[in-house]
């Protein structure tokens, strides 16, 4: 399982490109911002793979970990 994370600040669909593993995601709405978090889960199979997030121009790889494990992976942008 894979977070991408903005605390300062919301995903905007369609002001904002935001992409994760190269896909936008399902779970942030368009119109007015209310997202600071999306999350993709993968499969078992998938397990240790980089996934990459972007955020407009800034680009952030994180790796996936087994949720199987107890673990996730949080992607956070601080700017």
């Amino acid at each position: 399982m894979v977070l991408l994370s903005r605390p300062r600040g919301y995903f905007g669909l369609p002001r904002d490109v935001v992409l994760l593993d190269g896909k936008e995601p399902a779970d942030v709405k368009s119109g007015v911002p209310t997202d600071a978090v999306t999350t993709l889960r993968l499969s078992a199979a998938e397990a240790g793979r980089k996934v990459v997030g972007l955020f407009n121009e800034e680009r952030i790889v994180a790796r996936a970990w087994p949720a199987s494990e107890n673990r996730i992976a949080v992607a956070e942008l601080t700017y």
